[in-house]
């Protein structure tokens, strides 16, 4: 079925659910990063106090359903980027997202990568030397959701905004965010689960791999898909077991084989993209094909053909070079002289859309994720 329901929002309320904070599942459609394309925004003051890991804070007003208009920079702006790391296709295709729009908007670019989630210093060091370098503005993936609270103060106390991309973030200071919530992520997960829930006789059985523990994002998604099933199809999904870990996909590929070797009556395997990809070559080597479903919490191009394929049921897209696009035309709006929460949305992020076997032709592939060919690039000059 290509439609999920606009209205279940409003259902869950009245069953006591936390507010989710998007519009839920539209009917699939093309998304074009020429013409503009459907976001949530938040507008309003930004007050920590009120902020939860994976909601927007309870101080913004929204979210409002608005198309996004890209930016003219009145100067030939230097931006610094930091990423987490570059060693999986998501993050490959962020980087596509932010190289490809600040070439169109002629700014220059200046990124740099951690190297994973569990380096959270070589983060916070190369942060440091970037806003050392006189960059205009910072765009942040952080690695931790409140780790680098610190970080952020001192590099806007320079004068320096920081926008926030793809992972939450806890700072009091920070500028803008351009990301949708992994919460929600989760919890179109959790809907695409409880649906196929219901048709079965007994419970399903479902081993959850979050990512890493600490991060900003993986949390999350475990929080918006337990509440996603109690709340659509209580007592219909078990989890047997959550299990943590880098995004890397050796220590994702462990933990899967982990699993089927300890969870015979496992029927699900739900999880980060990374584990989602590794997961239908664990199962064919563990003769468990057609026994275990795959669903990703979000979308990566190698998942995305593995749907194509048939060998994993379903993920939801946040339409990843999107939020890159967004960060940098985010930064831009500031730099040149916009408020975040007045003139431009605080927070904004594309429509979360679920990708299916059913409905994969009608997404961009672009959109998502940038070209096929698309290699890493770390600098661009003002200009180019």
């Amino acid at each position: 079925m290509n439609y999920y329901r606009r209205g279940i929002r409003f259902k869950l309320l009245a069953h006591g659910l936390a507010c989710v904070s998007f519009v839920f599942l539209v009917k699939a459609r093309a998304v074009s990063a020429e013409n503009g394309w459907k976001v949530l925004s938040y507008y309003g003051v930004y007050d920590v106090k009120t902020k939860k890991p994976g909601r927007p804070a309870e101080s913004l007003t929204g979210p409002k359903e608005e198309t996004w208009k890209r930016p003219t920079a009145k100067r030939p702006y230097l931006i610094g980027v930091s990423f987490p790391h570059l060693k999986d296709p998501y993050w490959l295709a962020v980087d596509y997202g932010v190289i490809d729009e600040a070439r169109k908007l002629k700014v220059g670019i200046q990124l740099v990568a951690a190297g994973g989630y569990t380096e959270i210093t070589q983060q916070i060091n190369q942060v440091e030397n970037l806003a050392n370098q006189k960059v205009n503005g910072i765009i942040l993936a952080g690695i931790s959701y409140s780790a680098e609270d610190q970080l952020v103060d001192q590099v806007v106390s320079k004068g320096i905004p920081v926008v926030e991309v793809i992972n939450d973030i806890q700072a009091s200071k920070i500028s803008a965010k351009a990301l949708v919530s992994f919460y929600d992520m989760g919890f179109n997960a959790g809907v695409y689960v409880s649906e196929q829930a219901k048709k079965s006789a007994k419970p399903i059985n479902v081993v959850f791999l979050p990512g890493p523990a600490g991060s900003g994002w993986a949390p999350d998604t475990l929080d918006g898909f337990k509440d996603a099933v109690s709340k659509l199809a209580p007592g219909k999904v078990k989890i047997l077991d959550v299990k943590w870990g880098d995004t890397g996909k050796s220590v994702q590929l462990e933990l899967i084989e982990n699993a089927l070797a300890t969870y015979p009556q496992m029927d699900y395997i739900v999880g980060n993209a990374v584990a989602a990809d590794a997961a239908p070559g664990a199962l064919e080597t563990a003769g468990r094909v057609g026994k275990v479903k795959i669903v990703g919490t979000y979308i990566t191009p190698p998942l995305y053909e593995d749907i194509a394929r048939g060998q994993v049921a379903a993920a939801p897209t946040d339409f990843t070079a999107l939020q890159g696009r967004m960060a940098v035309d985010m930064m831009v709006e500031i730099l040149n002289g916009k408020v975040p929460g007045k003139n431009i949305p605080f927070r904004s992020g594309p429509v979360i859309q679920v990708v299916t076997a059913e409905n994969y032709k009608k997404f961009s592939y672009e959109a998502m994720f940038g070209p096929r060919s698309w290699r890493p690039v770390f600098s661009v000059r003002a200009g180019e």
